[in-house]
């Protein structure tokens, strides 16, 4: 999505520090780390997550003074975000962690609690919230049986798990010796303890980006919002967990999607129709180039870019090479919701690529 602030985005900032870890590590580590990415993503995680619309589930950790800390308690506050990061050890945790903290004043503005847990010893988490002068609460999830009843825990693969023990010592920094650690996912949860936005990934380098867990407490506190509902659908449907349920949160139940001059009505046909997609891209992930209101509330423009790998586009062989594509989608908002999509995509210029012509 693009940003209207001269600060760079978190993703920017991952993005960055992404290119230069491929330049100063070996391709070996790289497709090891990369195999444990997909292997993450192929064990049913997205299945089992806890997804936008459920309840979250409560629990009590100690804070590094040996106070107890509570959802239910900070719920009885206001809303709270909740967001797991791997360890003090991952510099893509830390980068987030500073990017959080920087939007944490307008977190409380919102009357918001921010709490971020990892699996790592109270000490370690301690160090955490020192090291990057993080002024929200940093828990222990010890054995991470928080994560786990939120769907979040897998299983390092062996060779991943040697790496984290060799380099960052993550045995010593946990307690334990399971080679567990959670996704790094963030919650937004109203008061009610229902989940309001939800972001979990297989991969690690992706993160929930703090100004969309912004806009979810905007959207709680004064209704509903074209632009935020527009991208919570493309976030949470067509990029992990895959969650096609979102549909009937923020659509119209008569909603129409019209491609290639061709009208799909109904929120069920609709999801059928994205599951015939989703069924020919692997891995797929919708990045947001630009998303426009207009100036009577009615209709939102985005543009965007797909990427995944190739499960059949077409009619073509399933190679599972690498595809991607771009598309402009014009939206009706009505009554809270959205109402009719109509979409145009590259397609000629990706079946030309796809069959070689």
């Amino acid at each position: 999505m693009a940003q209207s602030t001269d600060s760079p985005s978190l993703s920017e900032q991952l993005n960055e520090f992404r290119a230069g870890f491929t330049e100063r590590v070996s391709q070996e580590i790289q497709d090891l780390f990369q195999d444990g990415i997909d292997s993450v993503a192929d064990m049913g995680i997205y299945e089992r997550v806890k997804k936008t619309g459920d309840t979250a589930p409560d629990f009590t950790l100690s804070n590094h003074k040996g106070e107890e800390v509570s959802l239910a308690g900070k719920l009885e506050k206001g809303p709270v975000i909740l967001t797991w990061y791997r360890g003090g050890w991952c510099p893509y945790c830390n980068i987030q962690l500073a990017a959080l903290q920087q939007k944490l004043p307008e977190i409380q503005e919102l009357g918001a609690t921010l709490i971020a847990l990892s699996p790592e010893l109270p000490d370690h988490a301690m160090a955490t919230q020192m090291e990057n002068e993080l002024g929200f609460e940093v828990l222990s999830d010890i054995g991470s049986k928080v994560a786990d009843s939120y769907g979040l825990v897998f299983k390092m693969t062996e060779g991943v798990a040697a790496v984290m023990h060799e380099k960052f010592d993550t045995i010593e920094r946990n307690g334990d010796d399971s080679d567990t650690l959670p996704l790094a996912a963030s919650y937004v949860i109203a008061p009610s303890g229902e989940i309001l936005y939800a972001f979990t990934d297989a991969d690690y380098r992706e993160r929930a980006e703090p100004e969309r867990l912004v806009d979810a407490l905007k959207v709680w506190k004064s209704g509903p919002d074209a632009r935020h509902s527009l991208l919570q659908f493309w976030e949470g449907v067509w990029n992990p967990p895959y969650d096609i349920d979102l549909v009937d949160r923020l659509m119209t139940e008569d909603f129409v999607i019209t491609s290639a001059g061709v009208d799909t009505e109904g929120r069920d046909a609709f999801k059928d129709w994205i599951r015939g997609f989703q069924s020919k891209v692997g891995d797929l992930r919708i990045t947001n180039q630009d998303v426009f209101v207009s100036e009577l509330g009615d209709r939102v423009v985005s543009r965007w870019e797909v990427r995944g790998k190739n499960l059949g586009m077409f009619g073509t062989e399933k190679t599972k090479e690498p595809i991607s594509f771009t598309g402009i989608a014009v939206w009706e908002w009505r009554d809270g919701k959205l109402a009719h999509n109509w979409v145009e995509r590259s397609a000629y210029e990706l079946s030309k690529k796809l069959t070689g012509d």
